[in-house]
This record gives C-alpha cells, sequence and structure tokens, in this order.
C-alpha cells in the first residue's frame, strides 16, 4: 500500500508540475485543447493525491497500533522500581498521546512535508528546462535555507522535547489528582491540585513560548530567502521580458514553478511546529522503547519445594533504606512469620523473593539457587505474592482473577471461589463472574478485594507464597476461612508471612522480628513465646491490651466458645447484598458548540487574536496569496501591453518580504493560545472531578484519556480561525479585483467544499465518535493495568495482559483507520473541487469573461485556498466530532465551565488563589436515624442504621468482610448516597458533600492516595495547618525525620512509603484539618501493636471525636462503644468488654 501511496504522489507532482508549462500557453494563446488538457492534468493529479492519502492513512494507522503495543511491552517490561517512579498519568502520555502525536505527524505533516519535497524537486527540474538558470538557483536558495535553519534546529529540537517532558508532568499531576479525588475532596485539597495544575501549565507555557520563540527565528530566516527568490525573479521578470511579449508565456510558466517552490518551503516553515512537536514525541518514544528492561532468560526454578536463604541480605532503594544484613534460612515446606514495626523492612525482604526489588548477588536463594540466576518471569510464575493493598483491574471478576491467562479454565475460577466461600456473594452480583469490578461497574471493599487476590492464589501453581499483610483488612472469621482454604496450598510449600495481627501466624513454624532492617530475632514460633525477647515482649503486649483476656498467638479470641462463626466451613463468607433500581442520572447538559468556540477564540487575545490576524496577514500576501495575486495579475498585464510595470513589481515585492515578519509573529504569539487554551479544558475536567459534589465515577484512565483528546475541540476551535480568513480572502479579492465575479468563483468553491462536506458530515461524525471511545476504552485498560502493575507483574502477567490490551487496541486501531480514511477521502474533495475550479478561471479567460490580469489573480488566489477549502470542509464535518467530545467531557466536567478559568487562577504565571478560611460548627451530637448507605450501582452496603455519638467519643464499627463497614462510613462522609436523616448537633445534614468536610468531618479511607510533592504538601494541601503537630500525633514524626524533614518529597520520584506510613500520612492529613469528626476506615489494619496503640492513645489526648472501622482487639478495646454490623445492618452495639462474648469471632 505504501508503494502504491508514494507512486501516486509522483505521477500528482510530476502532473501538477507539467499543468505550469499548459497555464503559461493558455496565457499566450488561449484554447480549447489547452484548456482540455490543463483539466485532465490538474484533476487527475487531485485525484491521484486524494488516493495516495487515503492509503497512507491506512498504513499509518496499523503502524501506530503496532508501534503503541511495543511501547505497552517497554512501559511494562521495565524494573518495578522504574515503574513506580513514573505516574500513571506520565505513562498514558508517553504510550498513548506521544504515540497518536507521531502518527498525526506522519499522516498529516509527513505526507504533506514529502509531497512538497517531491513537489519542489519536480517544479525545479521543469523550471530548468524553461530557463536553464534555474538549474543553478533553486539548489542555492535551497543550500541558504538549509544554512540559516541548520543552527537553530538543534535548538528547536531540544525546546520541544522539554515542552513535551512538561505536558507529560501536566498530565501525570492530572491522573494523580483525578484518581486521588476522594482523597482530595474530604481535605478540601481542590485548591491544591489546581495551584498544582496551574504550576505545570505555567512551565507548559514557558516551554511553549520557548519553541515559539525560537521556531520565529526559523521562519523569519528561511522565508526572507525564500521569497526574495521570488522578489528578484519579478523584478528580473520586469527587466527582462519589457518590450518581449513572446517571453510573457516562460515568465508565467517559471513563476508558477518558482511560486510552488517557495509554496513548498513555506508549508515545511510553517509545519516546523508541528514537525518539531512529531520529532519530539519521537524522541520520548525512543527513549521509551530503549528503556531499561528486566533481564530476560536464566535458569528455571527447580521443580518441587523450595528453600528459602537470605546470606547477608543488604538490599534496599535509592532513597536511602536498605537493610543491614540479614542472614535467614526457611526449609523448603514450612512457614516463617516476619515480625517487627512499621518500616522495620518486612516488605523489603518479600521483595526480594520476587525480585520487585533486586538484592546483591548471592544474598537471595531459591532452592539453593541465586535468584538473580533465575529466569524473571519463570521466578515469578512460581512465587505467589498477596499484599495489603489489593488492584483491581477495571475487568471483570474471573479476568481479575485470571488476569486475562487463557490457561486458567473456568473451572479452577469457580472452584477458588467456592473454596473461599464466596458462591452466594458471586451469584448475588449482576452478571455472577462477568460482572465487571472496580470505577464503572461493582465497588468493592477492601476486604474483598484481598479474597479476589486469595483467589488469584488458588487458580496458580505456586512453590513459594508470600503474605505480605494479606489479610490485614480482613475480620478473624473470613481470615481463618481463607486461611483454611489456602491450608492445601501452602501444604509442602514454602510461606513467608508478614503479619501484625498476632493470631495471623498461629500456624506459622517459625517467626523472624525485624527492627531498622535487621534481624534482631529468629528461631521456632513456639520457643520463642517461651523464651525472653522481642516476640515474647509483642506477646505481652497483644495479651495486655484491655478486653483481650484469654487471647493467644494460637487461637483466635473466643473460637472455642463461639464457634459457630468459624467452625462452620460451610456458611458463606459473603451475603447477597441488597440493590436498589439505579435511576437514570439527568444528564449533564453539554455546553452549546458555537459557545465553546466563540470563548476559547477570544481566550488570551494577545496570542489567539494577534496570531490569528497574523495569519491573516499571511495569507493575504503569501506565495499564492489574493494580493501576491493581484499584483502579479497587473505586472503580467503590464507586460503584455508593452509596458514596464515597475510599480506593481516593487509593490509585489515589498508585499513578498513582509510575508515572512507576519508568519514569524504568528509563530511567535498563536502557538500559545493553542497550549493555554488546552490547558484550560482540561483544568475544566479536572475541577468536575475534584469538587465537592461529585458526579458519575468514571476510571481515571478514561477521564485523562478524554482530557487528552482536548486538541479535538483545538483543533476545531482553529478551523474556524481559518474560515473567518477563508471569508476575508474572498472579500479581498473581490474588491482588488473590481468584479464580484472573481470574489464569487473563490467564495463558490469554498461553499461547495462546506456542501459536499455536509453530506459527508455524518460519516464523519460516526467514524470520529466511534474513534474516540476506542480511545478512551484503551485508556481506561491501559490506566487499569498501569495502575495495578506490580499485581500484573508479581503474578508473571505481564504477557497475558500485554495480549489484552492488544486485543482492545485492534478495536481501536480498526477504528481510528476507518476514521481517517473517511477524514482523508472528505479532504480531497476541495482538492479535486479547486483544480476544477482553476479549469473554470481559465476557461472563463478562454471565452472573455474576464481580463489576463483577474484570470492571474484567481487562479493564483486558488492555487492557495486549496488549504482553506479544506478547512471550511473540516468546519462541517468534524462539527459532530467536537460536539460529541463535548458530550463525552461535560459530565466529568459537572458544572465546571470547560471554557473559563476560576478567580485567581493564571495559567501563564503559575499563580492559583489560596484555600478560602474553613467554617466549622462544632460537634455536640452526630446522630444517624434509619440511615442506609447506597453506592452508585445500587448496591444497598448498609440500611437501617441508628446511632448516637457525642463529642469526644471513640465510635467504633466491627464486623466481617462485606457487612458495611466501609459503606456506612463513606457515607458519614459523603462519599456514598445515603438514605435516612444525619443530624448534626439535632440538624438534619441537607447537603452532606459540602457539609461533610472538614471543618466538620475528616475522612482516611482505607487505601488512602499519596499525591506527588512533599510530606508536609500531602499533609496540608495547600492550606495553613499544624502539619507539625499532626505528624506528631499520627506517629509519623519519626518516619518524616528519618526521610529528611517535611520537605521530603514523597510519591512518584520520591521516597517511597511502607502501607503503614501511607495510612499515617493519611490520618496526619485528616488531623491537621482540625475537623470536628475523623472518620477512618481501618487505619490501624497496618500498623503494628506498638504504633496503633499510640496512636489511639494520640487520639484520646487530642479529645478527637473518632468514628471509625476495626476488627483489631486492641482499637476495640480502647472504644466508647463498639457497634457490630452483620449483612449490612446494626447487630449489637455497647463497649467492647460486653460484647466480647459475643462477637470475639470478629476481633484478632
Amino acid at each position: 500500500m505504501s508503494f502504491v501511496a508514494v507512486g501516486a504522489a509522483v505521477v500528482a507532482a510530476v502532473a501538477e508540475a507539467t499543468a505550469a508549462t499548459v497555464v503559461g500557453a493558455v496565457v499566450s494563446g488561449p484554447t480549447a485543447t489547452l484548456i482540455a488538457v490543463l483539466a485532465a492534468l490538474l484533476l487527475g493529479a487531485a485525484l491521484l493525491d486524494t488516493l495516495g492519502r487515503v492509503l497512507f492513512s491506512g498504513v499509518v494507522g496499523r503502524a501506530e497500533g503496532r508501534l503503541r503495543a511495543d511501547l505497552v511491552g517497554s512501559a511494562l517490561a521495565q524494573p518495578l522500581p522504574a515503574l513506580e517512579d513514573q505516574a500513571v498519568g506520565e505513562l498514558l502520555d508517553r504510550v498513548d498521546d506521544d504515540c497518536r502525536q507521531l502518527a498525526q505527524l506522519i499522516r498529516r505533516i509527513g505526507w504533506e512535508t514529502g509531497r512538497s519535497l517531491l513537489r519542489s524537486v519536480v517544479a525545479w527540474i521543469v523550471a530548468g528546462l524553461v530557463f536553464w538558470p534555474a538549474f543553478v538557483v533553486f539548489p542555492l536558495v535551497a543550500a541558504a535555507i538549509v544554512l540559516v535553519a541548520r543552527p537553530l534546529t538543534p535548538q528547536i529540537a531540544r525546546a520541544k522535547v522539554a515542552e513535551e517532558t512538561a505536558w507529560s508532568d501536566h498530565a501525570a499531576q492530572l491522573e494523580e489528582s483525578v484518581a486521588g479525588q476522594d482523597d482530595v475532596r474530604t481535605s478540601l485539597g481542590q485548591p491544591h491540585v489546581v495551584a498544582g495544575f496551574a504550576r505545570r501549565a505555567a512551565t507548559v507555557v514557558a516551554r511553549t513560548h520557548e519553541v515559539s520563540r525560537i521556531a520565529t527565528r526559523l521562519g523569519l530566516r528561511t522565508g526572507t530567502v525564500a521569497h526574495a527568490l521570488l522578489g528578484a525573479l519579478a523584478l528580473g521578470g520586469v527587466w527582462l521580458v519589457a518590450g518581449d511579449p513572446g517571453g510573457i508565456a516562460a515568465l508565467v510558466t517559471l513563476w508558477l514553478l518558482v511560486t510552488a517552490f517557495v509554496g513548498q518551503v513555506d508549508a515545511i516553515v510553517d509545519r516546523m511546529p508541528d514537525i518539531q512537536a512529531g520529532l519530539g514525541a519521537l524522541t520520548r518514544v525512543s527513549s521509551l522503547l530503549e528503556t531499561e528492561r528486566e533481564p530476560e532468560g536464566g535458569r528455571p526454578l527447580p521443580p518441587g519445594p523450595a528453600s528459602v536463604e537470605l546470606r547477608g541480605l543488604t538490599a534496599g532503594y535509592d532513597d536511602g533504606f536498605r537493610l543491614g544484613g540479614i542472614d535467614l534460612t526457611v526449609p523448603a515446606g514450612t512457614t516463617c512469620a516476619l515480625l517487627g514495626r512499621t518500616g522495620s523492612g518486612k516488605s523489603t525482604v518479600t521483595k526480594v523473593l520476587s525480585r520487585a526489588v533486586e538484592p546483591p548477588r548471592g544474598q537471595v536463594l531459591l532452592a539453593g539457587v541465586d535468584v538473580r540466576d533465575l529466569d524473571l518471569e519463570g521466578l515469578r510464575r512460581r512465587v505467589g505474592v498477596v499484599t495489603q493493598r489489593t488492584e483491581i483491574l477495571a475487568a471483570t471478576l474471573a479476568e481479575n482473577i485470571t488476569l486475562f491467562d487463557p490457561a486458567v479454565p473456568r473451572s479452577a475460577v469457580e472452584a477458588a471461589t467456592a473454596a473461599l466461600g464466596l458462591d452466594e456473594w458471586v451469584d448475588a452480583l449482576p452478571d455472577g463472574l462477568d460482572t465487571r469490578l472496580g470505577t464503572g461497574g461493582i465497588a468493592l471493599s477492601s476486604g474483598e478485594e484481598q479474597l479476589v487476590a486469595f483467589a488469584r492464589l488458588l487458580v496458580r501453581d505456586v512453590a513459594v507464597v508470600v503474605l505480605d499483610e494479606a489479610t490485614a483488612r480482613m475480620d478473624p472469621r473470613t481470615e481463618e476461612r481463607v486461611t483454611r482454604a489456602s491450608r492445601a496450598l501452602l501444604a509442602g510449600r514454602t510461606g513467608i508471612v508478614v503479619a501484625h495481627r498476632l493470631s495471623t501466624i498461629r500456624r506459622a513454624d517459625a517467626v523472624a522480628v525485624l527492627s531498622d532492617g535487621r534481624l534482631v530475632q529468629h528461631g521456632a514460633r513456639e520457643q520463642l513465646a517461651a523464651e525472653p525477647g522481642r516476640y515474647a515482649d509483642l506477646l505481652a503486649a497483644d495479651r495486655s491490651l484491655p478486653g483481650t483476656a484469654g487471647a493467644t498467638a494460637t487461637a483466635p479470641a473466643g473460637a472455642a466458645r463461639h464457634g459457630g462463626a468459624v467452625a462452620d466451613p460451610g456458611s458463606p463468607l459473603l451475603h447477597r447484598a441488597a440493590r436498589r433500581a439505579v435511576p437514570t442520572p439527568d444528564p449533564v447538559p453539554a455546553p452549546p458548540l458555537w459557545r465553546v468556540v466563540l470563548r476559547l477564540a477570544l481566550a488570551h487575545p494577545r496570542w489567539g487574536l494577534t496570531g490569528g490576524a497574523m495569519f491573516t496577514l499571511a495569507t493575504l500576501g503569501s506565495a499564492t496569496g489574493v494580493l501576491t495575486g493581484w499584483l502579479w495579475g497587473l505586472v503580467v498585464a503590464g507586460l503584455e501591453g508593452g509596458r514596464t510595470p515597475w510599480g506593481p513589481a516593487v509593490a509585489l515585492t515589498v508585499v513578498l518580504m513582509l510575508f515572512p515578519v507576519w508568519i514569524a509573529v504568528a509563530f511567535r504569539t498563536y502557538p500559545r493560545w493553542w497550549s493555554a487554551a488546552t490547558l484550560r479544558l482540561r483544568l475544566g475536567v479536572l475541577r468536575g472531578q475534584t469538587m465537592q459534589r461529585r458526579g458519575p465515577r468514571s476510571p481515571a484512565g478514561e477521564v485523562v484519556a478524554r482530557a487528552l483528546d482536548s486538541d479535538r475541540m483545538i483543533l476545531y476551535v482553529d478551523r474556524w480561525v481559518d474560515v473567518t480568513n477563508s471569508v476575508i480572502v474572498v472579500v479581498v479579492a473581490g474588491l482588488v479585483a473590481a468584479d464580484v465575479r472573481a470574489a464569487a468563483v473563490i467564495g463558490g468553491f469554498l461553499l461547495v467544499c462546506a456542501g459536499v462536506a455536509a453530506i459527508g458530515a455524518p460519516f464523519a461524525g460516526r467514524s470520529g465518535r466511534i474513534a474516540a471511545d476506542a480511545r478512551a476504552r484503551f485508556g481506561t485498560a491501559l490506566g487499569s493495568v498501569l495502575e495495578s502493575v506490580r499485581t500484573v507483574k508479581l503474578a508473571a502477567a505481564t504477557g497475558a495482559l500485554r495480549a489484552h490490551l492488544a486485543d482492545v487496541d485492534g478495536d481501536r486501531v480498526r477504528a481510528t483507520v476507518r476514521e481517517y480514511r473517511v477524514r482523508t477521502l472528505l479532504d480531497g474533495v476541495p482538492g479535486v473541487l479547486l483544480q476544477g475550479a482553476v479549469v473554470l478561471t481559465w476557461s472563463l479567460y478562454l471565452v472573455g469573461t474576464w481580463p489576463l490580469a483577474t484570470a492571474l489573480l484567481v487562479s493564483t488566489t486558488l492555487n492557495g485556498a486549496g488549504f482553506l477549502g479544506q478547512v471550511c470542509a473540516a468546519a462541517v464535518t468534524e462539527a459532530p466530532i467536537a460536539r460529541r467530545w463535548l458530550r463525552a467531557v461535560a459530565p466529568f466536567a459537572g458544572p465546571a465551565d470547560l471554557t473559563r478559568l476560576p478567580p485567581g487562577v493564571d495559567l501563564v504565571t503559575g499563580a492559583a488563589p489560596a484555600p478560602a478560611p474553613v467554617e466549622r460548627e462544632p460537634l455536640q451530637r452526630l446522630s444517624l436515624e434509619k440511615v442506609a448507605a447506597v453506592h452508585d450501582d445500587g448496591t444497598v452496603g448498609v440500611e437501617g442504621v441508628d446511632l448516637d455519638i457525642d463529642a469526644g467519643s471513640l465510635v467504633l464499627v466491627t464486623g466481617q468482610v462485606g457487612s458495611g463497614k466501609s459503606s456506612l462510613l463513606a457515607g458519614l462522609a459523603g462519599l456514598v448516597e445515603h438514605e435516612g436523616v444525619i443530624r448534626w448537633n439535632g440538624r438534619a445534614v441537607s447537603d452532606p458533600q459540602t457539609f461533610l468536610r472538614p471543618g466538620q468531618v475528616a475522612y482516611v479511607g482505607q487505601v488512602p492516595r499519596v499525591l506527588s510533592g512533599t510530606f508536609g504538601d500531602n499533609i496540608a494541601l495547600g492550606h495553613d495547618r499544624p502539619v507539625q503537630d499532626a505528624v506528631g500525633d499520627a506517629r509519623l514524626d519519626r518516619d518524616v525525620a528519618a526521610a529528611g524533614g517535611p520537605d521530603a518529597v514523597v510519591g512518584h520520584r520520591g521516597i517511597r512509603l511502607s502501607g503503614g506510613q501511607v495510612q499515617r500520612v493519611a490520618m496526619a492529613r485528616a488531623l491537621a484539618t482540625g475537623a470536628e469528626l475523623i472518620v477512618a476506615d481501618d487505619v490501624s489494619s497496618a500498623l503494628d501493636v506498638r504504633t496503633e496503640i499510640e496512636l489511639w492513645a494520640a487520639l484520646r489526648r487530642r479529645g478527637s471525636t473518632v468514628v471509625g472501622a476495626s476488627t483489631k482487639r486492641a482499637a476495640l478495646a480502647r472504644a466508647d462503644r463498639v457497634v457490630v454490623l452483620d449483612r449490612g445492618r446494626v447487630a449489637d452495639e455497647g463497649p467492647w468488654d460486653e460484647l466480647a462474648a459475643r462477637w470475639s469471632h470478629l476481633a484478632g
């Protein structure tokens, strides 16, 4: 196909150059035969060019898909630490947007530039045949252009790479803010993320300005050289042809060929910013393709049980934390428990077993083989890992369990869910195992997510099982069931168990205690329990907690006395949840397309309007502009009349030499408008996603993909800028020609282009909608995989997920190829119509309708109006596409105006207003009356709750996984819709999404988000809040000091935080708000016993009112009141010492 496309382009270029000689003959003596030959050449060239474009667009579309697949492979092949240093939004931008930008460059600019070069060469050859000095002059001019441009091209390339990097940083912050919207929303953090967006936007605009500055110099230099050639031809032609009418034909032919040459040079220079953008994208694409990859190949892990041996292990991270030389052996088929305080290095030890952290050679051996010598994929297939934080893909439940591995049969999935006692729960899901999970599907609690993680493990054949706080979110009963289900899995296999809850390790053969990265105690569990030491101290601390009498590390509290719940292996773990019919929400109306176009066109007028005005002057005064055509017509008419038209020739030269100035100013200003307008639209999406009144939930990947697709809207606005230029060209043509027919031919051509486009608009709109939806689906799938990349890689599921993404992207490739074929075909129609209009112009000259000067004016203007015809057609065909984008984005932006900046926000300077002072209403009593929490999918998490909470009290909710704990707390924070009445000091809360926020309520989720920035940034979120006090009360002061203080950077490209550290950062964030009520959803699950005790004591000292969820005895014993939930309803309440006799099986 590509060869056919190139062949068509070559024949079209030759035909156009030949047509120039025919026009020269027509000027000398028009005949019907010459007009017919001219029509055949021009129309044939246009049809061949359109054919070549259509074929080429298909080739590029398929190549884009292959490149995107390679980029996905390179991204997923990176070592885990490198992947975790990159934000999901950054990778989305590099894999998706850079690839698309490069494809657009090749599809449009690449074809145009290649065609321009081809036409320039053909024009040079034909010009040389007409006037032999052209053989010398053309190469000299081309060399001069290269000479003046060459010093600037490396500068513009470097500047463009810097600009693209700034765009990626912006995309990363956008995705991070959207993904963490609940944390942002419940901490009143929108001003903080808007300020971060504004700072990054200012960087983007500044980098765009630097690129524009260099492009201005480039355009000025090259344009001056090229147009000096045309000016010299105009003046030299008058001097040579004056008094020799026979030379007019050669002069006109030469003018057309030189104009074509200069026009192609102008076109290349005009496209230079786009070319450099594509080259910048190419550089970034190449860097991703060449990025460091995980090692491939190696020895297989020997079959059978595998021992684990650590020899002086010193693995760690680049941010400074390293293990202190651990020596530990776990015999094959035994289980060792790792204990220690948060941040002691337990998770780091587990990570080296799967090489999530690369250990030094010779320090980690599995089955006697150095893990560095093992095949990495094979190693991870044999080492099963379940962590505290379970990542859920945007896929069905079955796909989440199999991770898209086609080798896992459906029967294995059904067996795994049955072993975990999930049958009833699965049957209650809307589509059973085929129910979609995650945002846009069924939302799971953290405990339910951990059950999915265990199901993943049960369908695999592993040699080593690593459980890193894998049951931290579960109640003891659920944990017991999961442990029993996985007992067969662990039989004969080596196990490494990390836990803070001592009841979790009761079946471990050995215990290893870590402190500050060092092994401080190791031995048989029962032996260490009887000896003085760290483990015995932990047991003593655990037994000394109020409400834990009789609990041991070998049996869950109350198991013997209340065994009905624990001992019944047939009872289901999760029960059917009630569901409400989900009302169809009122659609968010999209703003009228005309209003968005007008507002964006008028935004940043010193760049948009100034740049647009300069483009208008450049259009009028280019080599094929209406002013140029008018003056050239006067020159030729004067020569034909035997005069020496120096006046028009000088005026023509002046206009030509002004063109580089006009285009340079346009280059200096217009790209900054483009960037700033794009950022406006994306800011509207960010504001809509983080405002207090939440809209429908959508996957962050889909939201970001739609936001990154905003260039569709900006391009459409640009179309109308060019349409305005078209109208001005028509008016000016009529004025300077003093003949309304000239304006009628040019205007008629543009109107016919628009009319034909109207016929094709439905087809373009449909294909564009399908392609945009396909891109959004791919963005959702890719974002989900990148969010879950640790799970994917540690399960050796990279290949399966790549195949899944390839399937999703296959639909996108087909849709993209179809879209661009339709658009290219429609874009080619104006070219055919244009050549028809040129033939009509010379036909009218043949029959004497107008003089030669008018014919030259109209034909010259038409030669430059091909682009204007395309944009007039595009303004029609792309309207459905732009309108569809607005409709798709409107729900994401909500009531936020996409085109207007909020007060105080300046995307050029990076300014953003400080957060408004927080009003608070002191809490005396919070009352719940028949409260039900209803999720977006209609699931009733909890219902019929009556509860009174007095100020200063600590109320904890407990229950097994799926009982409704998280739903109730999310309802108290306004994150889930509620029924019934919530009263604050006796007054019903009428607007929970604004009132149940700081300073009334602060919320800490089960799996909170840390935003990229410093500790201080994450805690204060832009507010003037007491960071240091909150750090101390959240028991985070030691960690912050070790990291370098509150200004230490965390998140992407910062310090890696453990699960417990992340939870305490979120707790510090909530405490810093000074809210009357802290809603904490199981925040102690990743904390060791001592840290947990300190945290609850600190909250007591503060006098904070806390409503939380927990299944840990240490927490429940300190509560003023415990509320027991069962199947979404309150089953019991009171002090824990009164409830323990009935419900101790829920606490561990």
